[in-house]
């Protein structure tokens, strides 16, 4: 039997959105059980709790196909068969950690080494991305269509100034979203012009927004400018640019001069060390985070009721011992979904370069 690519969009849409009500709840029900699963990176029972339901209702509609997801042992049965899952159930951990809302469920099915069907989804923002392979792409249903710049000055960047200023890059707008597959698919429909990301990502950040960008007429590559493919033994590869098809040329033409000199370099982390996107790379060294809460006028929003009941917990030299300290205070918002503890990194306010010096 031979399975459409619109079926199993079909599918995976369907099954997508009510994973994505799981994580819904999670994030406001503030109850997470959080660890570490090694090499800094952070993994909650939502993320668990999403990726065992992914599991379970994909495998049983599609029992021949390979699985893929960061949240799984990869056994690399993947590779003798003829389309697989790739999965992330949350991409943007740490945002949904932090109570902000740039983070989506990703499902690809892979076909050889290409994505032939893809969704991403946004729960809290109720942003469903979706393609085919030449199907097109499209938005809550509407048909979406890369920006294409014909110069990066003054382009909307998403990723992190600091580093495009250091690099003595052009001017541009420059904000920053956790999820490298929610910022593939906001250039994707024109909220953005391109996102360059430096650090490594895995398959399961990439493959379904991959598809996305490519069928709504993006183009995206690694940093060394290879299409990223999916059959593979090893998940992991380099970092993302993605941009209208000039766009990008532009942006990999200051994007090779980098990697140059980085390879080249005999001391990286004297040289490249501001290209760190975590506080706690710097070790041994006390930086300002500090943990308040309060009502907000809306759980989405960031306004706040009354100012003046502000909810003040302290002040923590890493993020660790700050994690622990909003983990007590959130359990205070059980009753009270506008009532949210936040973590505020203070020292990337003072110290945006993160080069120790202030300003």
């Amino acid at each position: 039997m031979i399975i459409s690519y619109a079926d199993d969009l079909a599918l995976i849409k369907k099954v997508v959105y009510k994973a994505g009500q799981i994580a819904k709840a999670a994030f406001f029900k503030d109850e997470l059980q959080i660890w570490d699963k090694g090499g800094g990176h952070q993994v909650t029972s939502a993320d668990i709790a999403v990726n065992n339901y992914l599991s379970e209702c994909l495998k049983k509609n599609r029992p021949t196909y390979g699985w893929l997801s960061e949240e799984t042992k990869d056994d690399r049965s993947r590779l003798k068969a003829k389309k697989t899952f790739v999965v992330d159930p949350i991409d943007g951990t740490k945002a949904f950690i932090d109570g902000t809302t740039d983070f989506v469920v990703s499902v690809a099915v892979i076909e050889g080494d290409y994505p032939v069907a893809a969704v991403i989804y946004n729960p809290i923002k109720n942003e469903m991305f979706e393609a085919t392979l030449g199907g097109g792409a499209k938005l809550n249903n509407n048909n979406i269509k890369v920006n294409d710049k014909q110069s990066v000055k003054d382009i909307t960047m998403i990723g992190y100034s600091r580093k495009f200023k250091q690099l003595n890059w052009p001017n541009m707008n420059c904000f920053n979203v956790n999820s490298m597959a929610y910022r593939i698919a906001l250039v994707a429909c024109g909220k953005a012009d391109a996102t360059v990301a430096f650090t490594p990502k895995s398959d399961w950040d990439i493959a379904a927004a991959q598809l996305i960008a490519t069928e709504a007429g993006a183009y995206i590559s690694n940093i060394n400018g290879k299409i990223p493919s999916y059959a593979n033994t090893n998940t992991k590869g380099s970092g993302i640019i993605c941009a209208g098809k000039n766009l990008h040329s532009l942006l990999l033409e200051l994007t090779y001069p980098v990697i140059k000199r980085y390879n080249t370099s005999t001391d990286k982390l004297k040289e490249f060390g501001f290209m760190a996107t975590k506080s706690e790379d710097r070790n041994n060294v006390q930086l300002l985070h500090i943990v308040i809460g309060g009502e907000l006028l809306d759980p989405n929003k960031s306004e706040f009721k009354d100012l003046n009941k502000v909810d003040y917990i302290g002040a923590f030299p890493n993020f660790k011992s700050a994690h622990i300290a909003w983990k007590s205070a959130a359990q205070k918002t059980v009753d009270n979904a506008h009532m949210r503890y936040f973590i505020l990194h203070a020292h990337e306010l003072i110290d945006p370069k993160k080069d120790g010096i202030i300003g």
